[in-house]
């Protein structure tokens, strides 16, 4: 209805006062419902030429020719897209700049294309996931020469729109019988620090598309109205009863907890990448217009640094805090860190370290003692003087680690009917995983951890020729804490338990 009203204003408007309203390249579709299949025999989508699969590293993403022209023009320039940086490798900590790469980007990517338009890639100019999940990679080819086989770029909008903003969501989704491209659309919301496993993304926005699946990262979210890029697509919930921040469930702060939401779209805003181009190329010194630079890569244990923690009480009621405990080598001479419980402040200049060298480097403070979220930030610098710049801060690494309550894990609470199926009880707590042992009941013994079976569903049945026997089943919480085992002797009758407590 809004864009029908809008349609009437721009048909009625004439005179010099009055400014037409733009194009709706949304066709009308309504948010958040069912995106669109696209097609282009007839051309009404060639706006969206330049809109493809990148297939790089036996896998595949949608990805976006920038518009990167200037006036005048200075002769063919380099021809770069723009996806996500986890498409093309999930090192973290790794700022790739300037690496060749093997792989081709597909345009003329819809449904009833005869053939795509195929062209290899050159290189990976630049792609981080530290702070942000993006990346630009050049293609053996100029751009002018894309243009004059119909391919058009898309622009990079100058600055990111206001929340609430109707966009677009153009990608090529897998899972549908067509994997070609799609539209879906929605509107820009706000959002906070995104933790993903390993990875943590500070500058991002959320929307609630619907249809993004595998395939879709690197998708450009577009102003619905101007056709320009706004954000690229980085992760999504797919899933319900997932536990939050681990790969695959990305969660932000929701309150005081943070919280995977099953169907939110993150990404990252691109308004910063205007800076960036001069000339039509990538500027490899640039002052502080560009923020993809000053770049610099840690050779991290980030994918495999302990996610959790807790504060340990010693037996004479003293404290123990824990500590980051962190080695790594980075490519600068000099690093800076600090601790912060927002990750967004690691691209604050304030309470940073004085500059450590790098040498054998080693950060143990403190990590924190109150329950929650806390990031360690890294800096690389080439010298104890290097002046702080915008880029550097864009830059920062963040780790995240939870501080969990230093409490006993509880005993799994199962539900056990007659038969006998076993579940999980309403009053569960959430989030955590399951190992299981049955046997007879003189000889099993729960507290051996031989013949557990790990991460099993918890909604499972004994045969009666099975019983009578011993089930023991541990519980683990969400930071990999053991329960003490839950032991139950089971009825070949009415399937009826009696606990048996554990006496270790």
């Amino acid at each position: 209805m809004k864009s029908i009203l809008l349609f009437f204003i721009g048909v009625m408007c004439s005179g010099p006062p009055c400014v037409a309203q733009s194009r709706d390249y949304g066709e009308s579709i309504q948010n958040f419902t069912t995106s669109r299949v696209l097609e282009n025999l007839d051309g009404s989508h060639d706006h969206w030429q330049g809109i493809g699969r990148l297939k790089i590293n036996e896998g595949s993403c949608t990805a976006t020719l920038l518009d990167t022209r200037e006036e005048p023009a200075s002769g063919p320039t380099p021809a770069y897209v723009l996806t996500a940086g986890h498409c093309i490798e999930l090192t973290n900590g790794n700022v790739v700049t300037d690496r060749p790469v093997s792989g081709t980007m597909q345009f003329n990517y819809f449904a009833d294309s005869p053939t795509f338009k195929s062209y290899p890639l050159k290189a990976v100019t630049w792609r981080s996931m530290q702070g942000v999940d993006m990346a630009i990679v050049e293609l053996d080819v100029s751009l002018q020469k894309l243009m004059e086989e119909d391919i058009q770029p898309l622009k990079l909008a100058r600055d990111t729109p206001a929340s609430g903003t109707d966009v677009l969501i153009v990608g090529a989704p897998q899972g549908f019988d067509e994997v070609t491209l799609r539209m879906a659309a929605c509107t820009l919301q706000p959002a906070m620090e995104i933790v993903e496993g390993p990875w943590v993304w500070r500058n991002t926005f959320m929307t609630r598309c619907q249809d993004i699946r595998g395939g879709s990262s690197g998708s450009p979210l577009l102003d619905r109205y101007s056709n320009e890029i706004v954000g690229v697509i980085g992760t999504v919930n797919f899933d319900n009863n997932i536990i939050p921040c681990r790969v695959h469930a990305p969660c932000t702060p929701v309150g005081l907890v943070y919280t995977a939401v099953p169907g939110n779209v993150y990404g990252n805003p691109t308004a910063f990448l205007n800076g960036c181009f001069l000339q039509g190329r990538i500027a490899k010194n640039p002052p502080s217009s560009c923020q993809l630079y000053p770049a610099f890569t840690i050779d991290t244990g980030a994918d495999t640094q302990e996610r959790y923690r807790r504060v340990k009480q010693q037996h004479d009621g003293s404290m123990v805090i824990p500590t980051w405990n962190y080695r790594f080598s980075i490519s600068t001479a000099f690093f800076r860190h600090k601790t912060v419980r927002t990750a967004m402040n690691c691209e604050s200049p304030h309470h940073y370290s004085e500059a450590v060298s790098s040498t054998n480097a080693f950060i143990d403070s403190e990590i924190g003692t109150e329950p929650g979220f806390y990031f360690l930030c890294i800096l690389g610098v080439d010298s104890a003087a290097q002046r702080p710049e915008p880029g550097l801060f864009k830059n920062a690494l963040s780790l995240p680690v939870e501080i969990l309550d230093n409490t006993p894990t509880t005993p799994p609470n199962l539900s056990i009917g007659s038969g006998v199926n076993v579940t999980l009880a309403k009053v569960e707590e959430p989030y955590r995983t399951y190992s299981i042992k049955f046997g007879p009941a003189e000889t099993t013994d729960c507290h051996r951890s031989d013949k557990y079976i790990d991460d099993v569903e918890m909604d499972f049945w004994i045969p009666s020729d099975k019983l009578p026997g011993k089930l023991c089943v541990i519980a683990y919480d969400k930071s990999g804490q053991a329960s003490e085992p839950r032991i139950d002797l089971l009825s070949p009758v009415t399937g009826i338990h009696q606990a048996q407590p554990s006496n270790r």
